[in-house]
């Protein structure tokens, strides 16, 4: 089945599937070209490959059906964040001088998984480790629970397939150490109706009371802490929150070396851009991340 979805204006696929490190979590996959990944949809695992051509994506999806078709429809958009309106951001970024680059270089969007439960895994799996041991904690974890597509490329697993497995299997097999019996309790929340990730998505933004308000219910989730509730509120939608960490502070130090405190140094620099103050940051942190044709630098 093949699916053309339309694009805003200015939408560089590369720039959205770089934006942050999720491209290189399985399932996803990415080659300077086409994003592939698995996902459910219509009662069966799709592989999904996504390119962008003559202004508009294309979308391969295996197996086809027309049963499918909206929802694989609807999970591209969500992922690529192609409902965002950008310029209300670019107003703020068009006078700074290292944030100007912003509107050319169609930057914002932040690439997210086809459910917002796959976000709120795989961002626990990011906390106090380094990069490579995410990669690894995933992959086990797709590995073992992920149901097949045609390709056998597996989905990232379901809430009802996770909340299956007890600690004893995150510890030993996925080896997830201290958040062993959190993958397991958030995914049991989520099948007992506790929590409904995919309604997050739908939460206004903007707002700031109810914007803390989300924040409040994401660091009540077992091992969410600050640093994590604030970057998922990102991949909400919610760009309030700094969502600061040791590779934050880092490249803060770096692009700011006359900076001491470096956590007021953040509040004070990014606060004039308001409800995007936390993507304006991430955007000031990653500006180099790309060259002129988008693609990732060494």
């Amino acid at each position: 089945m093949r699916l053309q979805v339309a694009v805003p204006s200015g939408f560089r696929l590369a720039r959205v599937v770089q934006s942050h490190g999720w491209y290189d979590l399985p399932p996803f996959s990415w080659d300077d070209e086409t994003l592939a990944t698995a996902a459910h949809a219509g009662g069966a695992v799709h592989d999904l490959a996504i390119r962008e051509r003559d202004g508009a994506l294309v979308v391969e999806a295996d197996p086809g059906g027309a049963g499918a078709r909206a929802e694989l429809r609807a999970i591209v958009e969500t992922m690529l964040r192609l409902d965002q309106d950008l310029a209300p951001l670019y107003a703020l970024t068009d006078g700074d001088a290292r944030l100007s680059y912003a509107r050319e270089a169609a930057v914002g969007r932040l690439l997210r998984a086809p459910t917002a439960f796959e976000d709120v895994i795989k961002m626990l799996l990011t906390t106090n480790c380094t990069w490579t041991l995410t990669r690894i904690m995933v992959t086990r974890l797709v590995d073992e629970l992920g149901e097949a597509a045609p390709s056998g490329r597996r989905a990232f697993p379901t809430p009802r397939v996770m909340a299956k497995k007890n600690e004893k299997f995150y510890r030993d097999v996925v080896r997830a150490g201290y958040r062993a019996p959190h993958l397991a309790n958030i995914a049991k929340a989520v099948v007992r109706g506790e929590i409904d990730p995919e309604a997050w998505r739908r939460a206004d933004s903007g707002d700031a009371a109810r914007d803390e308000t989300l924040r409040k219910e994401l660091l009540a989730l077992p091992g969410i802490g600050p640093y994590a509730a604030d970057n998922l509120l990102r991949l909400l939608g919610h760009y309030a929150y700094l969502g600061l960490d040791s590779w934050c502070r880092g490249r803060l130090k770096k692009l700011y070396p006359r900076t001491r405190d470096v956590d007021a140094f953040a509040v004070r620099r990014y606060k004039p851009f308001g409800k995007f103050a936390g993507l304006a940051m991430w955007l000031d942190l990653t500006r180099d991340w790309h060259d002129k044709e988008g693609k990732l630098v060494p």
